[in-house]
């Protein structure tokens, strides 16, 4: 099971609840009236919408459970937005910082929103890492520098951002034991 390091926008994802219990409605009111009026149009569209608010949910649920970064195995998963998450071995994982890029959602001004991120920052000797493709409203990883957009994520925090630095380190010093122990 992979060790949670950030979480999603749990916020965000609990609005979204509203579309598929909505549809639910629609689909219990459609099927009450096909029943009443022995219609089956109405059966029908009632199906087709219990269907569609139950994929929605499935779907919802995911994503409510989906890390947007974990650690598992020796290695960092970075959730961008794509069906599997991209693996990174923790070995090329130098840092964690607080940054700032815009969200890809509008403002009160319909400018685009500024939003808080989380930068990791991967070893330049890595060049194999230095680029991945990421659905662009999770994430955007270039140059060795994976920048994961605070607004499908939980809120970034200085407090996030020690807690991540602090446990990088300690894996890394555990692996450099685990090697030294090793070579003796």
């Amino acid at each position: 099971m992979p060790e949670t390091w950030i979480l999603p926008n749990r916020r965000a994802l609990a609005l979204g609840f509203l579309l598929p219990a909505l549809l639910l409605a629609a689909a219990v009111a459609c099927l009450a009236v096909g029943q009443w009026q022995a219609s089956w149009p109405w059966r029908g569209a009632g199906i087709v919408l219990v269907v569609a608010g139950a994929v929605l949910l499935a779907i919802l649920w995911r994503l409510l459970r989906q890390p947007r970064v974990a650690y598992q195995n020796g290695e960092v998963l970075v959730h961008g937005g794509l069906a599997e998450p991209l693996r990174v071995p923790v070995d090329v994982v130098e840092c964690f910082f607080l940054g700032q890029a815009g969200g890809m959602i509008p403002d009160a001004h319909g400018r685009e929103a500024e939003v808080r991120t989380v930068i990791i920052r991967l070893a330049e000797s890595a060049a194999d890492w230095h680029h991945r493709d990421l659905k662009a409203a999770f994430a955007h990883w270039c140059e060795g520098y994976i920048t994961i957009r605070g607004t499908w994520c939980e809120p970034i925090t200085p407090e996030l951002m020690k807690r991540l630095n602090s446990r990088l380190a300690a894996l890394h010093r555990e692996r450099k034991a685990q090697q030294a122990e090793a070579h003796s």
